[in-house]
């Protein structure tokens, strides 16, 4: 996998992933019933809304520095909510679970972190032994339009309602032959001025392309049902930035 996440930037994950993904997977859950199972559960941001709604959902993330901050954030959560939650350390090439899932999803394009070709076939087919019958697979996946090399800074500031900030300074490298990105990440937690603490985030991710993961797909035995452009229905069109694929096994 192609994820580091050190002590410490779990606190400032969701601080700047904004995402408009949960009234489209909580919908999709809803539609097919039964549990549903998250991969790169992260901080469960997710996971939560779809127990809220009255899912079974349970989630598997390889950080453990994660899953100890879903852990607190479904502590705060009613009883009923944190008896539908199950938080798991592993990963989507291997794990095993004594369960079947009506829908197992990866958002927040995290199914770009398994690195290796190869893994990625392991992963789609461990994940299609997960489903139940009649069982679906939905994940998303960012597109770029020209792979080529690159290296860029960038630096994003939020500001916390204690009156503090944090600012999360970046540098990401292309590397087109490979077709992976590389991306190191700081926060520094700002208290009147100066730098209380600093975490950091590595990450490399596989730039996919969508005739490639549609050959992957019916290789591994899935037929697509819907390719959306966003999160909100739209059909996927050339040259989107994003794609939502919903699929299923195809049947023998």
């Amino acid at each position: 996998m192609g994820a580091s996440y050190q002590e410490g930037a779990e606190r400032f994950y969701d601080l700047f992933g904004e995402k408009d993904d949960v009234e489209f997977y909580v919908d999709q859950a809803m539609k097919y019933g039964g549990k549903a199972l998250e991969l790169g559960v992260g901080t469960a941001r997710l996971a939560i809304q779809l127990a809220r709604a009255g899912v079974e959902a349970w989630g598997i993330d390889t950080s453990q520095h994660m899953l100890d901050a879903a852990e607190k954030n479904i502590a705060e959560e009613d009883p009923e909510t944190q008896e539908r939650l199950h938080m798991v350390l592993g990963n989507a090439v291997d794990f095993r679970l004594p369960e079947k899932f009506s829908m197992i999803c990866f958002p927040s394009c995290s199914f770009d972190h398994i690195l290796d070709p190869m893994d990625q076939r392991a992963a789609l087919l461990n994940i299609k032994k997960h489903l139940a019958p009649e069982g679906y697979y939905v994940f998303d996946l960012y597109l770029v339009k020209e792979l080529k090399a690159d290296k860029e800074w960038f630096v994003q500031r939020k500001e916390l309602e204690d009156g503090a900030k944090v600012i999360r300074s970046g540098y990401h490298v292309t590397k087109p032959e490979q077709r992976l990105m590389s991306l190191d990440m700081w926060y520094d937690h700002v208290v009147d001025g100066r730098v209380a603490k600093r975490f950091y985030e590595g990450s490399d991710v596989y730039v996919h392309d969508v005739e490639g993961v549609r050959a992957l797909l019916d290789e591994t035995g899935y037929m697509i049902v819907e390719e959306y452009g966003d999160h909100h229905g739209n059909p996927y069109e050339e040259g989107d930035g994003l794609i939502v694929f919903v699929t299923r096994p195809k049947k023998q």
